[in-house]
């Protein structure tokens, strides 16, 4: 039996029983496994992607919405992610495309490589920042600091949540409420 082209293969919503293979797909592409991030990401907004008839995922992506439920007030596309050797074929196009249709009126964000970048301009994305990762064990030093902290309680929350909503402009506390 003959293996489907890509542009015949359904596009389909991911769920945490696609966690490993989300997982496989970053490692493909020389990220991290980060299984936990994948997981809040699949839980918190709607995960997308292409199976591969040999196993796997051809593409993957998650969205996640901000704002009221019912009409959010912003989405944002991330962990968009291609097979190496199904890149260059399409199949990120066709997701993106899938999906911001899938958004409507909603604006949309992304953090985009350089890889991606290209792509996501065709969708008429604009550059207006800079976002750095960066990663290691935190080793304190320096001058002592000036300003006491703790570790946030459950009686913080609504504190959060509004110092959230005033600083990012609207509600994200189906995120918050996630983090570990």
């Amino acid at each position: 039996m003959p293996t489907p082209s890509l542009a015949s293969l359904p596009i389909r919503r991911l769920t945490l029983r696609d966690l490993a293979a989300c997982a496989d797909l970053s490692e493909d592409r020389g990220w991290p496994r980060e299984e936990h991030k994948w997981g809040f990401l699949l839980t918190a907004g709607r995960g997308y992607g292409i199976d591969d008839p040999d196993g796997g995922l051809v593409t993957a992506c998650v969205v996640t919405e901000y704002g009221p439920q019912e009409h959010p007030t912003l989405a944002a596309i991330g962990m968009v992610l291609v097979a190496e050797r199904h890149a260059r074929q399409g199949v990120g196009r066709r997701l993106m495309r899938h999906v911001v249709a899938a958004m409507g009126p909603t604006p949309v964000t992304l953090h985009a490589t350089p890889n991606g970048r290209p792509l996501y301009e065709e969708f008429g994305f604009k550059v207006i920042g800079r976002a750095e990762m960066v990663c290691g064990p935190f080793t304190p030093g320096g001058p002592r600091p000036t300003v006491a902290t703790r570790a946030a309680t459950a009686e913080d929350l609504a504190a959060i949540l509004r110092l959230d909503e005033q600083a990012f402009g609207t509600d994200r506390t189906h995120i918050v409420t996630r983090l570990p």
